[in-house]
């Protein structure tokens, strides 16, 4: 979903507003930072830094509120012509991303996708405690994918980032959205011959000659099943 149907990280947008806005909770997840260093766990900890203290209520209110600025501001116009493509032609879609699965649900929600199928990273706001989360990235959206009932490879995947290698390479045709130019010889290594959709970033306009033409394979429509 971030940086694939929307522009940017949802949930990490969500936390920066938070900070932004309140001095106490940006000095807060300053002097926590220093511990991701040291356990990857501590990202709970730097999270409840920007919800503590806040009800379920008012966090879902907020999130809502979120979503619909984000999914205005960010849509991926290819994506999502692609996403509506799939659907005409019957396909089974499903969105996995490593957002929260409440705020994800209203971005698409907000993207007009209300009944397009979400695997996302489950989470448990608790008041005044780190909330409960374990992020789908990596081999961990493929494995969420599984228990969701997908039987893999799937036909097509879609991603920006390298983190969803392990996607990518379990479906029979994958594809990047607005990939960064500085990654396109890491695509290319694991990947060969790969899809673009849209602008590729970090770039002008796309060369005739060399790297890029070798990674790019034209685009092909979605395929009926």
């Amino acid at each position: 979903m971030d940086g694939t149907l929307v522009a940017g990280d949802a949930f990490g947008a969500f936390l920066l507003g938070r900070w932004r806005r309140s001095p106490l909770r940006l000095a807060a997840a300053l002097a926590a930072a220093p511990l991701l260093l040291l356990d990857r766990r501590a990202e709970l900890l730097v999270v409840a830094t920007a919800t503590a203290g806040t009800t379920d209520a008012a966090l879902r209110r907020r999130w809502r509120e979120h979503a619909a600025r984000h999914a205005r501001a960010g849509g991926v116009p290819e994506a999502l012509e692609r996403l509506a493509a799939h659907r005409r032609a019957g396909d089974r879609v499903l969105v996995a991303t490593a957002c929260a699965d409440p705020l994800a649900r209203l971005v698409l929600d907000a993207l007009g996708l209300a009944d397009v199928e979400l695997v996302a990273t489950p989470y448990e706001h608790r008041r005044w405690r780190t909330p409960r989360a374990s992020a789908i990235r990596g081999e961990a959206k493929v494995r969420a994918l599984r228990r969701a009932g997908v039987v893999l490879p799937v036909d097509d995947a879609y991603s920006d980032s390298l983190r969803d290698l392990p996607l990518l390479r379990a479906a029979r045709t994958p594809h990047l959205v607005r990939p960064r130019r500085r990654d396109l010889p890491r695509w290319r290594r694991a990947l060969g011959g790969v899809e673009v959709l849209g602008p590729v970033r970090g770039a002008g306009p796309a060369p005739r000659t060399g790297l890029l033409r070798r990674v790019v394979r034209r685009p092909a429509p979605p395929r009926g099943r």
